[in-house]
Formats: C-alpha cells, structure tokens, sequence
C-alpha cells in the first residue's frame, strides 16, 4: 500500500479564542484511512499544485498514523473505499484546475 514514504505536518489556528492543533498529510492512502476510521477532515490545503490533508485533533491522528504503519489500524473495507472516494471528489471534483499552485 503506497511506497512508505508521506509527510506530516501539524499546524496551530486560533480559531473562537481557542488554539486548534490539526494534522495534516499528503498521503492520500493514510488520509483514507484517517477519514475511514473516523477523524475529521477540516480541508484541503494547496502548496505547490500539491493536496495536504488536513485534519482535527493531531493526538488522535498521530495515534492512529501509527497504527496505520504498524498494519493494526483497523476499518471496514467498504468505509475505506467509501473514503478514497470521498478524498478523489475533493481533490478533482469542483473544478479542479491542475495549473493552480
């Protein structure tokens, strides 16, 4: 599954007077994962014509990254699938304009 290789970032927003934590990935496999076992994703961040997924509660996300690469992270099937669809409508649905940075 994917070559091994992903890059996480993690990102604080003062949002409501309160400091958000997020977790964010351009794994699309991990986000998959991430989105199929339930962690929310906040958006799509656009660096460089490259997608970051990013997501709430960074503890959690590390906590179940981890699980992911150690192969114990475990989700429905059809849910993953259903969330590898949901990731390929946000990064080329809506018009997606590849020359966009």
């Amino acid at each position: 599954m994917g070559s091994g290789f992903f890059l996480v970032r993690m990102r604080m927003k003062e949002i409501n007077g309160s400091t958000a934590v997020t977790y964010s990935t351009r794994d699309y496999w991990l986000a998959g994962a991430l989105l199929a076992a339930g962690h929310k994703l906040l958006r799509l961040d656009w660096q460089s014509g490259r997608a970051f997924f990013v997501f709430n509660d960074l503890e959690k996300c590390e906590q179940a990254a981890g699980a992911y690469w150690a192969g114990t992270l475990k989700v429905s099937a059809k849910v993953f699938t259903d969330a590898l669809r949901t990731l390929k409508d946000r990064l080329y649905g809506n018009g997606y304009d590849k020359s966009r940075p």
